[in-house]
């Protein structure tokens, strides 16, 4: 049956000579596997830099439950994000964010709050002219809403040490391991209550940024099985530290 739904490119994989499987996160049907015949040929109607990390894609598809690689009719660009492919602190962005979200965003079904969120925060990035340098840090934070483990904001001069293992901020005779320092509690606890126009006036340094995203790493990895070892994130710090 032939269904049109709007798509989110989380990643594309070369098949056979000229073919590609794209991975898109849908309105409709969440996560699903696409099959591109032909992509890579001259020839195609559907060429693979439709499918570039991020883009905004409107799609007609052959959708059958349970089918692992599902077929596409036809593929259009929502709208042109040539920030996302031209600026190289966004394009670097788009690569690490889209590596998290493909190991993130598993389901298989429809979620519209969270492909929302998604949607909006690519068509932001894409558009906004402030610095871009801790909006990851806010992307993983609200993500978590939708993953479901977003923290009990119970954060309070008690209550000072983020326990990352119950997603909560505890008394100092609570702490273990899994905790983080009273500092960069304060810092995380900011973070999860700022919305995205004010993330920029937090106040952090460039170092501040990069424990922050450590820990919100971390976090990721004691809630969520398998997430570990991204690979875009040695060119992200690199990058990122160089801006001014």
């Amino acid at each position: 049956m032939i269904h049109k739904t709007k798509g989110i490119v989380l990643n594309q994989i070369k098949y056979g000579e000229t073919s590609l499987i794209v991975q898109v996160y849908t309105e409709k049907f969440g996560r699903q596997s696409y099959m591109v015949k032909g992509g890579r040929s001259k020839k195609s109607s559907m060429k693979s830099n439709l499918f570039r990390p991020f883009f905004l894609l409107e799609m007609e598809v052959y959708h059958r439950e349970g089918k692992n690689i599902q077929s596409l009719k036809e593929v259009r660009l929502c709208e042109n994000l040539n920030n996302l492919v031209f600026d190289v602190y966004k394009s670097t962005m788009v690569l690490f964010l889209t590596e998290v979200c493909s190991k993130v965003l598993r389901e298989e079904e429809q979620n519209q709050e969270l492909f929302v969120f998604l949607y909006n925060s690519i068509r932001y990035l894409d558009l906004t002219e402030e610095s871009i340098g801790r909006f990851h840090l806010y992307f993983l934070s609200k993500l978590t809403r939708f993953l479901g483990f977003y923290p009990q904001l119970n954060w309070s001069d008690r209550k000072a040490f983020f326990d990352m293992d119950n997603g909560s901020f505890v008394e100092e005779d609570r702490i273990h391991a899994h905790c983080l320092e009273k500092c960069l509690s304060r810092k995380l606890y900011s973070l999860f209550s700022t919305s995205i126009d004010l993330v920029k006036d937090l106040k952090m340094s460039k170092e501040d940024v990069n424990v922050l995203l450590r820990a919100i790493l971390n976090f990721y990895a004691l809630q969520i099985d398998g997430f570990s070892n991204l690979k875009s994130l040695s060119v992200l710090h690199e990058l990122f530290q160089e801006e001014e």
